[in-house]
C-alpha cells in the first residue's frame, strides 16, 4: 500500500538501499555525521562506552546535565556518576546487550541529576561491533519527555507520571507508601511491584531519591544551611537527613555542596 502522495510501487529508500551510501560515509574523516550532530542536540544524551561499561565519549548535554566537564567521565562507569540503584540499573542494561548483542530501544527511565530535580527519558542501547566482529562495546541516546513540555508519557507509565509528579510536588510533606497506593487506587503491592517493574525501584526508595534530589537543587542554588534543608524537606534531625543523604549520593551534604559548587 502506497500514501497518496507516493507513485505507485514506490518506497521510502533505506539508508542502505541509497547507491553509493556506504562508500560516501567510509570517505568521511570518523565521528563528523554522529558526534557533531549529538553535540548540536542540547535535550538529547549521547555516549559511548567500553566493553567494562566505562564511558569513552560523552556529549556536552550529558555533562551539562550531571554538572561536570565532558573529560570527567573518561574512564568512569555509571557508579562513579549515578546514584547506586539507578547506576544499577543502567549497568544491567549494559550487559543485556552484552549477552544478547541486540539493543534496547526506547525504554523509559527516571535520571536523577546531580544538579537537583529527576527527569523521565526515552533511552536506546546498541551493541557497538569491531571489524573483526566482536562486540566491544554500547552506545546510546536518551531524550527527555515531560508532560508539562508537551512530550506525554506513553502507557502504562502516564498512570505512574501523576504519582511521580505527587511526590516531586510535595517533598517538603511527609510522604509514605500508604499514602501512594491510596492515591494511586492500588495495594502497596501492587504498587510496589510497578515502580519496580516501570523504575526499577521501590516507592519507599523513590520518595528517598524525590527528597534527595530536591536537596541537592536547595544545596546548589540556596544559602540554606543544611540544617535548615532537612528541616524543609520533613526530616527531624539534622543525622538522619544527613544518613540518607549519604546513603544516595555516597557524600555528605556538605562535602556535595563544597564538591560541586566549585563546578558551577
Amino acid at each position: 500500500m502506497t500514501s497518496e502522495s507516493e507513485p505507485a510501487g514506490s518506497s521510502t529508500p533505506t539508508n542502505s538501499s541509497i547507491p553509493g551510501f556506504e562508500s560516501f560515509v567510509s570517505t568521511l574523516r570518523p565521528g563528523q555525521i554522529a558526534l557533531g550532530l549529538f553535540e548540536a542536540l542540547p535535550d538529547v544524551l549521547f555516549w559511548i562506552k567500553d566493553r567494562q561499561s566505562r564511558f569513552i565519549f560523552v556529549n556536552r548535554a550529558f555533562s551539562d546535565l550531571i554538572r561536570r566537564r565532558p573529560e570527567d567521565f573518561i574512564g568512569r562507569t555509571d557508579t562513579d556518576i549515578f546514584p547506586a540503584e539507578i547506576a544499577r540499573s543502567f549497568l544491567q542494561d549494559d550487559q543485556t546487550v552484552f549477552k544478547t548483542g541486540k539493543p534496547i530501544l526506547n525504554k523509559m527511565e527516571l535520571v536523577t541529576r546531580k544538579a537537583g530535580g529527576i527527569e523521565w527519558r526515552m533511552t536506546s542501547k546498541v551493541p557497538l561491533i569491531s571489524n573483526n566482529e566482536d562486540l566491544v562495546g554500547t552506545s546510546g541516546i536518551s531524550r527527555r519527555l515531560d508532560q508539562r513540555e508537551g512530550h506525554p508519557l506513553p502507557e502504562p507509565y502516564r498512570a505512574l507520571s501523576e504519582l511521580v509528579n505527587f511526590v516531586h510536588d510535595n517533598v517538603d510533606q511527609t510522604l509514605s507508601v500508604d499514602e501512594l497506593s491510596k492515591k494511586a487506587e492500588m495495594s502497596i503491592s501492587t504498587l510496589e511491584r510497578r515502580f519496580r517493574s516501570h523504575l526499577g525501584t521501590s516507592p519507599k526508595r523513590f520518595i528517598l531519591h524525590a527528597k534527595i534530589a530536591a536537596a541537592c537543587d536547595r544545596l546548589l542554588n540556596t544559602p540554606m544551611s543544611v540544617g535548615k534543608i532537612a528541616e524543609s524537606l520533613g526530616y527531624l534531625e539534622h543525622a538522619s537527613f544527613t544518613r540518607a543523604f549519604t546513603s544516595v549520593m555516597h557524600m555528605s551534604p556538605t562535602a556535595y555542596r563544597k564538591y560541586y559548587l566549585v563546578r558551577t
